[in-house]
């Protein structure tokens, strides 16, 4: 019995226990695959995560949440599909990790167990109301292990489906950009009955807004005429109190602002990020979104060797992701992989208890 199997067994110790203590109840895991079970604790922690993704997702915040709709779907129909998928997925990455020998490390399985120790006793009062049990989520964090773990195996260096080093370069220099921006949101838009007062409130706080950032802006062209680099001028303007207008004189004036991102995946302002990638390295430029203002530029990203490095794990994962996660659930769809349709029935979104 490998690593992985001797994990298995102490991972469904408690559902088994719950089996032979219920006389075989039959709702006490959610998908099985030969040897490999995946108890129903994975699937209702699902459930649990994704209606609190729907609860900021339906339109009334204020309301039930499963009476509403989400992405145009039954909001609790929309909780199962994804919980699902979750499913699918995790039953899939069991099954590949079996598959191709690995074996989790004895400091991941010590950690594993050690997280899962202390979460239960913190959250145990409700895990307990939703059949989650200590084993559950220690099968959770072993799954987020062996997901790093397989993914390394199949598109990491050396792995069975290694990405070409020339695509990761690639997927570098169409995407990444080195910058460093300082950004000014904008007060949020009065709604159409606003009061005179609240109207003069807003005009007083844009004007303050735009003031701000104009002045920093003008600092970087009077710093650039005297031969100060952005860094510099940025660390100038972050070094004083905008409080007390005084200087902090703890702040480190060698730090340096500018940061790697990826564009294709950053979540942050859009017309900002597409104003700073189409801009000329080296040049600071006076952006205008519509939530916000920034002042910011960018600098070469392959002026230092190391920033790749830094970056080339997170480039396999946005290469490969989606399609890892597709493949996964694909395998746990296919022959020989079982779904518990009593399970899905006996633990529904409406059925879980929330906190």
């Amino acid at each position: 019995m490998n690593l992985l199997k001797k994990c298995a067994a102490v991972l469904l110790t408690g559902a088994m226990v719950l089996s032979l203590a219920g006389c075989g109840s039959d709702s006490d895991w959610i998908m099985k695959s030969g040897e490999l079970t995946m108890p129903v604790g994975v699937y209702v922690n699902s459930l649990l995560e994704n209606y609190y993704v729907a609860s900021a997702m339906v339109e009334d915040k204020d309301a039930d949440v499963l009476s509403q709709t989400v992405e145009g779907k039954d909001a609790s129909q929309w909780i199962i599909d994804e919980s699902l998928k979750t499913v699918y997925e995790n039953m899939g990455i069991y099954a590949k990790f079996e598959e191709m020998g690995l074996e989790l490390s004895e400091q991941e399985l010590a950690t594993c167990e050690s997280k899962a120790a202390s979460y239960y006793q913190q959250a145990q009062e409700n895990l307990k109301k939703n059949n989650i049990t200590q084993e559950d989520l220690e099968m959770m964090y072993q799954l987020t292990y062996m997901k790093v773990d397989l993914f390394n195996a199949l598109y990491g260096e050396g792995g069975t489906e290694e990405i070409p080093e020339e695509e990761l370069r690639q997927y570098y220099e169409d995407n990444y950009i080195k910058m460093a921006v300082e950004g000014f949101q904008l007060p949020d838009e009065l709604a159409s009955d606003a009061s005179e007062e609240e109207k003069q409130e807003y005009q007083e706080q844009l004007e303050q807004t735009r003031a701000e950032a104009e002045k920093l802006y003008q600092q970087a062209q009077q710093g650039a005429a005297e031969g100060k680099s952005w860094d510099e001028v940025l660390n100038e303007y972050k070094s004083i109190d905008p409080e007390t207008g005084e200087k902090d004189e703890s702040y480190d004036m060698s730090s340096s602002n500018y940061r790697l991102l990826d564009t294709a995946t950053t979540t942050l302002n859009s017309e900002v990020i597409t104003a700073l990638k189409n801009a000329k390295q080296g040049e600071v430029i006076f952006i205008e979104a519509q939530t916000m203002l920034a002042v910011g530029a960018t600098t070469d990203i392959n002026a230092d060797p190391t920033d790749y490095e830094f970056v080339v794990d997170m480039i396999r994962h946005a290469i490969k992701d989606e399609e890892f996660s597709q493949e996964m659930q694909q395998l746990a769809q296919g022959e020989g992989f079982t779904l518990n349709e009593q399970a899905l029935e006996t633990y529904s979104p409406d059925k879980i208890t929330t906190m």
